[in-house]
């Protein structure tokens, strides 16, 4: 077993609340760094991303805070409609036209807990962005850490942006089409065609729940998505830990499908870790999931002999 490099009672970091834009939604987030950082010091970033339904509050506990002590710069941040980030708007009647911008005051609401993937990727390009111009961050030595669902958003915008340098997929989701294959794809164009003539709402209610998960599933938006489509894209090194006995998913068409695809490509590693998918929160999965995380950022965000 990988020994804990970073134990809870030797963590020493100081933690800011931040805002940042994606899309026109102000998001909330959160950086971490060592407590002895100066000014002119530059260090790795991480940007950890949340998993389906989750929020920042939960990195800020388990798994920020060990990485910065661990010498690096760390993100977290909360999706579009979920934690403290604002959600998406929806007006209630037609918005005055107007030929040139002018401030205009419309009644509506705040629709929060939608699962859109593609809003989860801006949402992260944008938080990628904004810990790239954190100071005291090397802007082109970026780590992606990844959980659950959005293990799958970590592997899709490290695919795309030549700043990233590593990345971690814990128990990422990222054969979609295979996870969500019991969803016809003929019904999409009808779902979307409903939509566009406003015979469903625009955006997804209690009617698009999935047992056991919390949120509302855009199915659209997640039958349309494909991380699996990104694999070939990825040439950096990339560990992908999963849970041995993983209940929400198959792994085998997930993880492990996608470490074999990458191996021989890049340097890559799997762990699948004995225990269910919460287990790797909590307990012995966690601890050596957190510690094969931290080894491998500093294998290749600070390799020895940088």
């Amino acid at each position: 077993m990988i020994p804990l490099l970073i134990l809870a009672d030797e963590i020493q970091v100081k933690q800011e609340t931040i805002s940042f834009w994606s899309d026109g939604s102000r998001l909330q987030g959160d950086v971490f760094k060592p407590i002895n950082l100066n000014l002119e010091d530059t260090l790795p970033g991480i940007l950890l991303i949340t998993g389906w339904g989750g929020n920042r509050a939960n990195l800020n506990k388990s798994f920020a805070p060990q990485f910065a002590a661990s010498g690096f710069v760390v993100m977290t941040f909360d999706f579009r409609g979920w934690g403290d980030s604002e959600g998406f708007f929806l007006s209630n009647k037609l918005i005055p036209l107007s030929a040139e911008d002018e401030e205009i005051l419309v009644a509506g609401k705040q629709i929060r807990s939608i699962i859109n993937p593609d809003k989860m990727i801006l949402d992260a390009r944008a938080a990628l962005s904004r810990l790239v111009g954190e100071s005291n961050v090397q802007p082109n030595n970026i780590g992606v850490w990844g959980t659950s669902f959005g293990g799958s958003i970590a592997l899709v915008i490290s695919a795309q942006d030549k700043r990233v340098k590593a990345l971690i997929s814990q128990m990422g989701t990222v054969n979609n089409k295979a996870n969500f294959k019991m969803i016809p794809d003929s019904l999409v164009p009808i779902w979307e065609a409903q939509r566009a003539k406003g015979e469903i709402s625009s955006y997804p209610g209690p009617e698009s729940s999935i047992p056991g998960l919390v949120g509302y599933p855009d199915l659209i938006a997640i039958k349309k998505y494909d991380p699996a489509s990104y694999w070939h894209l990825i040439k950096i090194p990339t560990l992908i830990i999963d849970a041995k006995d993983e209940e929400l998913f198959d792994r085998s068409l997930n993880g492990e499908k996608f470490y074999n695809f990458l191996e021989g490509k890049v340097t890559t590693e799997y762990i699948p870790i004995p225990g269910t998918h919460y287990d790797m929160y909590q307990g012995n999965g966690y601890e050596l999931a957190l510690a094969s995380a931290q080894k491998w950022f500093l294998n290749h965000l600070k390799p020895p002999n940088n």
